[in-house]
């Protein structure tokens, strides 16, 4: 097997020895502590249940040899009772005692080779707390990360946070007090307490009361590769990953990241460049497009140096000083470069008001080399790409040459539009029907779509009366360590031109600009 393949050719990255700085373990007289511990803190989202047991069961087909040098932790929330029966994931079981002993209830183990993924997760000494308990809290998330530091300590730490993923919004940040819509799903989202999600605060919330920092966490999960995000965990780890398109629920090569990490002498860098790589394959072999080159399969991953982020912020910051004292001060012509950039800003999914943030950058630069110039271009770029440890896409991607990059916010007036679709059965195609206007100042409008002349084109009529979304842009996004440091609120109040926010009809994605040069 062509995946068999690459797994052989991971376990033997071998570079240079383990660094225990971070988090210094004494071992004991008798054995030398783990060289890592995974820790998986993931939830039945609803309706992928059985895809997403399947991944954690994936652990368990990680070598004997791997397992003996790193641990592998989890504590997962199954769904509610009547969303596990729908599912019909215990079919081959006692369906109906199963998911009422299953609905809403958590588990946590360590896992133990010489058992069956089954034996220990089905296993009642394995449910853990109470039932129905808030998977998104962040206490909840500080008491496994504690516990699991505590009894399985390691030289150096892994997260993996799985579940539904929806990019970052404003609407899906506001205080915990007030739960978040449960259509975005920003991390994590409870169906058995709807509307509830980790937040980019509450999640930094939860891992800075926790006792540990980690090399490397992973948001399992759509869309979360966005410049939010990461500079809200640059200080909190070494590494992170994150699909910037929307992520399939099957495989996902989690037997890999045992093997990569097992190693007494392990590059990391490597190390997670090689597992970056086999999980973007494990999907082209899943879905039968590793050689593919019509069907359209958009998957992604990305591992950010952490390290690098800060020069990123300073440049960033520079640019959006330029870019919003050129849009006040500048002539008619440079603020018409600037809104035909913005008018054709590369949509990362159709819904969502999240941006291609690469090429934004690049195209408003080179749209105003007398603001910018040639020496700012190349240290943008640099700043860039320090960041991306390692990138992969899809064949489908691969070979038309689209790039995906890390996606921000994008709207006008201080105002984003999130867009419902429908399929168009006749045209077999998405068409959007409905749109949501989410001013800064938390009143939220709800739009009917019809179609124009133009297939690009769809007038909008204000269907009901503006309600409140509940909260505002100073409450959410300016809170966001990326906004203190870039002030990219700024720039999303001041600009007065709308982004992209269709694609033509017979598209069902949008697609990226063919990517012409690293930057």
């Amino acid at each position: 097997m062509k995946l068999a393949t690459v797994c052989c050719c991971i376990t033997l990255l071998t570079s240079c020895n383990v660094d225990n700085s971070d988090n210094p373990v004494k071992p004991t007289d008798s054995e030398q502590p783990a060289a890592y511990t995974i820790l998986y803190y993931g939830h039945g989202g609803g309706n992928r249940e059985y895809y997403y047991l399947q991944k954690i069961a994936d652990f368990y087909n990680a070598s004997p040899d791997a397992l003996k040098r790193v641990n592998v932790v989890a504590q997962y929330k199954f769904s509610t009772t009547d969303n596990l029966y729908k599912q019909g994931y215990f079919s081959d079981d006692s369906s109906i005692d199963s998911c009422q002993l299953y609905g809403s209830k958590t588990i946590r183990w360590a896992l133990d080779p010489a058992k069956t993924f089954k034996e220990q997760a089905y296993a009642p000494a394995s449910i853990y707390g109470a039932d129905n308990a808030d998977h998104t809290s962040p206490d909840s998330l500080a008491s496994f990360i504690n516990w699991a530091v505590k009894n399985y300590p390691a030289q150096k730490y892994m997260l993996i946070v799985h579940d539904h993923g929806g990019g970052y919004t404003p609407d899906g940040e506001l205080p915990e007090a007030k739960p978040a819509a449960a259509a975005r799903r920003s991390l994590v989202g409870d169906d058995g307490n709807i509307g509830h999600c980790f937040t980019a605060k509450s999640f930094r919330r939860a891992l800075t009361t926790a006792n540990v920092r980690f090399e490397t966490i992973f948001m399992d999960a759509c869309l979360m590769n966005n410049l939010e995000y990461q500079f809200e965990l640059h200080d909190l780890c070494d590494y992170v990953i994150a699909p910037t398109y929307s992520k399939p629920s099957i495989d996902g090569a989690y037997r890999m990241i045992p093997q990569v990490l097992c190693q007494p002498m392990v590059d990391i860098e490597k190390a997670l460049d090689a597992y970056c790589k086999a999980c973007v394959n494990s999907w082209d072999v899943a879905f039968g497009t590793e050689t593919d080159d019509t069907t359209p399969n958009y998957t992604d991953m990305t591992v950010t140096r952490t390290a690098s982020i800060p020069q990123l912020g300073k440049m960033l910051r520079e640019f959006t000083d330029r870019l919003c004292n050129t849009y006040t001060n500048g002539t008619d012509a440079q603020r018409a470069a600037i809104d035909d950039c913005t008018a054709r800003a590369t949509k990362v999914q159709l819904n969502q008001a999240n941006y291609d943030a690469v090429k934004y950058v690049r195209s408003i630069i080179t749209a105003l080399p007398e603001v910018y110039g040639d020496d700012f271009y190349n240290q943008m770029k640099e700043a860039f790409n320090n960041c991306i440890l390692a990138q992969y896409f899809s064949h489908y991607l691969t070979v038309h040459e689209y790039m995906v990059d890390y996606s921000v916010l994008l709207g006008a007036e201080g105002s984003y539009v999130y867009i419902y679709w429908k399929d168009n059965l006749y045209a077999d195609s998405k068409e959007p029907y409905a749109a949501e206007f989410y001013d800064d100042n938390g009143d939220m409008q709800l739009y009917k779509l019809t179609p124009t002349e133009n297939p690009e084109y769809y007038s909008a009529e204000p269907n009901g009366n503006v309600s409140y979304w509940g909260s505002t842009l100073a409450e959410t996004y300016e809170q966001l360590a990326f906004d203190r440091v870039v002030g990219w609120s700024r720039w999303l109040r001041l600009n007065k031109q709308w982004p992209n926010m269709f694609c033509p009809k017979d598209m069902n994605f949008e697609l990226p600009m063919p990517k012409t040069e690293d930057f």
